[in-house]
C-alpha cells in the first residue's frame, strides 16, 4: 500500500514566515512510500563468470612406450569412436603373439585328446586336469601379448575433432606423451562457483543460462548436474552444469557468462531514492510518531540488490515502517516532517517480481 510521502518541517522564526511554515511544515521532498504489511517478491539472480569445457575431451596419451610406425590422421580431422590414430612398433608383440598362438592350439589338441581318454580310463583324472590348466595357461599367454599389442595401437576413445598433431612418424614417445588435444562437440560442461551463503540457491536439474563471448546475442540453458558436497576453504561451492548440443562455433574453453535465477522469495524494498549512502554504510530516515506529530529517525541499514528503481533492505527496517524518498540532505534525526499527497507509480513493484 503506498501512503502520501513525508516532508521536512521547520519552526516558525518571524511574523513574516509565511501561514504554512508557522504551522511548523516546510517545502517537501519528492516523496516518500509506506512498505505494505507483507514484503514484495524479489528475484535476485546470481551471476558467475567461468571457463566452460567440452566433455569428454583432453589429450590423446599412449600407455606404452614405442616407436610410431604409422599415422592415421591428420591435424583438424575429424574421427570417429575407436578409429585407429597410430601404431606403435609391435614386431616383438606379433612374434611373439604368433608363438603363443600355436602352444595354444597345442594345449587345446592336449586337453581335447585328454577329455578322450578319460571316457576309456587311459588317462586320470589329475592327467586331464593338468591338460586343462595348460590350455588356460596359454589363453592367458596370447591374451596378455593381445593386449599389448593393442596398447600400442592407439584409437580414439570418442567421437570427436583432431587438435594440432603433435607427434611425427618415426618419433619415440614414452607413456603420458601428448599425441594430439581430442575435443567432443555433443556435449560442453560449464564449471562455476558460488558463494557458500547462496549455495541453497542451487539444485540438482536446475535451470542455468549461459552466454559466450564468442556467440554474442546467443542464449544457451544448461542444467546443473553436480553439486560439490563440500564447501572449500574460500567459502565457495563448485558446481558443474551439462550444455547439451553446442552449436559447432562454440569450442571448449571459451569464457561462459553463467547466470542462476534464485526463487523468487519475498524481501523488503524500498526506492533507490530513500537510501542515502556514505563512508559510514546505507541510512534510511523512518518516521517515528509522536504526540506533537511524527519526526524522523536515520536509521542505519544493510541495502542488497537493486532493479528497476528499487533496492533490498536485508536488515535495519521492518515491513511496516515508513521511510522518506528525498530531501535526506535536509533532514536530522529528531526533526518534525508532515505528508504531502502524491502518487507515485506502480511499474517499479510490478516489475520487480518478473
Amino acid at each position: 500500500m503506498l501512503l502520501p510521502p513525508l516532508a521536512p518541517c521547520h519552526r516558525s522564526r518571524g511574523a513574516n514566515v509565511p501561514t504554512r511554515r508557522r504551522q511548523g511544515c516546510g517545502h517537501s521532498g519528492n516523496g516518500g512510500i509506506r512498505l505494505a504489511g507483507q514484503t514484495r517478491p524479489f528475484r535476485r539472480p546470481y551471476r558467475h563468470d567461468r571457463s566452460g569445457r567440452a566433455v569428454p575431451g583432453g589429450d590423446a596419451l599412449p600407455e606404452i612406450a614405442g616407436r610410431i610406425t604409422e599415422l592415421d590422421f591428420d591435424s583438424g580431422a575429424t574421427v570417429r569412436k575407436g578409429q585407429l590414430l597410430l601404431i606403435l612398433n609391435d614386431a616383438p608383440e606379433q612374434g611373439e603373439l604368433t608363438r603363443q598362438t600355436g602352444e595354444l592350439r597345442a594345449a587345446e589338441a592336449d586337453l581335447a585328446r585328454a577329455r578322450s581318454l578319460i571316457r576309456t580310463g587311459v588317462e586320470s583324472h589329475e592327467d586331464l586336469e593338468t591338460a586343462t590348466a595348460r590350455f588356460e595357461a596359454a589363453k592367458g599367454n596370447v591374451a596378455r601379448v593381445q593386449a599389448v599389442i593393442d596398447q600400442k595401437h592407439i584409437r580414439a576413445p570418442f567421437d570427436g575433432a583432431v587438435g594440432i598433431r603433435q607427434v611425427n612418424l618415426g618419433q619415440y614417445l614414452n607413456p603420458g606423451d601428448a599425441i594430439a588435444t581430442l575435443t567432443s562437440y555433443a556435449r560442453m560442461r560449464v564449471n562455476f562457483i558460488l558463494a557458500e551463503e547462496n549455495a541453497a540457491s542451487v539444485q540438482l536439474g536446475q535451470t542455468v543460462h549461459l552466454t559466450f563471448d564468442t556467440t554474442p546475442g546467443q542464449d544457451f540453458t544448461a542444467t546443473v548436474t553436480t553439486i560439490d558436497p563440500r564447501i572449500d576453504g574460500s567459502h565457495t561451492l563448485s558446481i558443474q552444469a551439462l550444455l547439451d548440443a553446442p552449436p559447432a562455433d562454440l569450442h571448449p574453453g571459451t569464457y561462459a557468462h553463467v547466470s542462476i535465477a534464485a526463487k523468487v522469495a519475498p524481501h523488503l524494498v524500498v526506492p533507490e531514492t530513500a537510501v542515502t549512502y556514505t563512508a559510514y554504510g546505507e541510512t534510511l530516515f523512518v518516521e517515528q510518531p509522536s504526540t506533537d506529530g511524527p519526526t524522523v529517525t536515520a536509521t542505519a541499514v544493510r541495502a542488497g540488490d537493486r532493479r528497476n528503481g528499487w533496492v533490498v533492505i536485508d536488515d535495519g527496517v521492518k515491513p511496516d515502517d515508513r521511510v522518506v524518498t528525498s530531501g535526506q540532505n535536509r533532514l536530522v534525526t529528531g526533526m518534525k516532517v508532515r505528508e504531502i499527497p502524491e502518487v507515485l507509480p506502480l511499474a517499479g513493484l510490478r516489475e520487480l517480481a518478473q
